[in-house]
């Protein structure tokens, strides 16, 4: 199996691309396809502007590791999600799919570059750039969810969704607690 000829079946022969997957389960490429994604999203948010982390080698190698830590919990989780829902599929093989899906954002960086060079004031053109590629890219997981799992495209999207989902309600719980705190706290103090 040839590296870049299963990249570009990738994007361009699904059917075929998903059998070989399923068949070689490629996590090393998966795992380069990762770091290659992670390595273009930086340099797309430090060409923005909107570098979280500081530009230059440890910035780069944090956010590399950051992006194969959430890919790999990622994997995990949705694959335990699936595997409950009663869908059969192996997770080393979504892994794969959902690494070769962030290659999407190496469009991002020639992208805001011709909005900048387009643009007098590119701010909403680089938010649009970073939305559009990042639906983008959870458009190609959600296939992969799809094509690994035999199930349909509104249940992949619906999983993909639901880590997500749990965590803004996650956020949402605490603070709500956090507030109900406060609220008993100053009922309290005026007794």
């Amino acid at each position: 199996m040839d590296a870049v000829e299963l990249v570009y079946d990738y994007f361009e022969d699904r059917a075929h691309a998903s059998a070989l997957i399923r068949q070689r389960r490629p996590a090393g490429l998966g795992l380069l396809a990762v770091l290659v994604g992670a390595s273009s999203l930086y340099a797309a948010h430090a060409l923005a502007g909107r570098a979280t982390l500081p530009f230059g080698w440890p910035g780069l190698a944090l956010a590399l590791l950051w992006q194969a830590v959430m890919i790999f919990v990622a994997t995990a989780l949705l694959h335990l999600i699936l595997e409950l829902g009663g869908a059969r599929g192996d997770a080393r093989a979504l892994f794969v799919h959902l690494g070769l899906s962030e290659l999407v954002w190496m469009a991002a960086v020639p992208a805001i570059l011709v909005c900048q060079a387009v643009l007098s004031k590119p701010a909403w053109g680089l938010r649009l750039v970073f939305f559009f590629v990042g639906l983008w890219s959870l458009s190609y997981k959600a296939r992969g969810i799809r094509d690994e799992y035999g199930i349909s495209g509104g249940r992949a999207w619906l999983t993909l969704g639901l880590p997500y989902l749990a965590g803004v309600l996650i956020v949402l719980l605490m603070a709500f607690l956090a507030t109900l705190g406060f609220v008993l706290a100053a009922l309290s103090s005026w007794s």
